[in-house]
């Protein structure tokens, strides 16, 4: 597990198990035609790339798939217990503190694809995640072609410092997992070979004592 650090931004970055890869991989493929596709999104961006909905919380839907809410909570469980493991919560509220999930969704990217800088929520209670399903063979670490990067002084209380980047990127492998607190400023550089695909949820901070939101179907 490797983290990224500069005042209160983080990234941790680590490898998922490969059983978990394979088996979120298999849920997507048997839902791809089942899953709204989001017609105009504000991060995706050129002609071939595709993002779909798992969880819509706006829209009150999710899909209706036990096998995805199985996989759902072993996911969470790997999350908070990377997070836990990392010190990056306040000592108040590490040993308290629960996950809940909000949105989900994969993109599929093809070539001449890519993410405009964004954030999620930004509302500083929750947690952004990306599991990389697949990528181009053309990835080659240290280069920017279909990297990931974040704007690691996007926080306006977060401080610049000259021995620290002002972003960073980080190289997709199938199965690398990135974890980050959803005010952070993100984008993908253009691809020009290959597809990419990954999975995304968002966990939202609760106590272990408040109650879970239900969601209704469609």
């Amino acid at each position: 597990m490797r983290i990224y650090e500069n005042g209160k931004n983080w990234i941790i970055e680590d490898q998922l198990n490969p059983a978990l890869v394979s088996e979120i991989s298999n849920i997507l493929e048997k839902n791809h035609n089942k899953l709204p596709k989001n017609k105009k999104s504000f991060s995706t961006k050129g002609k071939n790339a595709e993002q779909y909905w798992l969880i819509d919380i706006g829209k009150n839907f999710q899909i209706n798939d036990n096998e995805f809410y199985e996989f759902v909570e072993k996911y969470q469980n790997q999350i908070l217990s990377r997070v836990k493991k990392s010190n990056l919560l306040d000592e108040k509220i590490q040993d308290t503190i629960s996950l809940e999930y909000r949105d989900s969704w994969t993109v599929i990217a093809e070539e001449h694809s890519y993410h405009a800088v964004h954030h999620h929520h930004g509302y500083g209670n929750s947690i952004s995640t990306a599991l990389y399903i697949n990528v181009p063979c053309t990835n080659i670490e240290n280069e920017f072609e279909n990297n990931i990067f974040f704007i690691m002084n996007s926080d306006p209380k977060t401080k610049f410092y000259t021995n620290q980047p002002p972003y960073i990127t980080i190289n997709p492998e199938v199965g690398k997992l990135l974890i980050f607190p959803d005010w952070i400023l993100h984008g993908t550089y253009p691809q020009t070979k290959g597809i990419r695909q990954t999975f995304n949820i968002d966990f939202e901070y609760v106590s272990k004592k408040e109650k879970s939101k239900s969601i209704k179907y469609f």
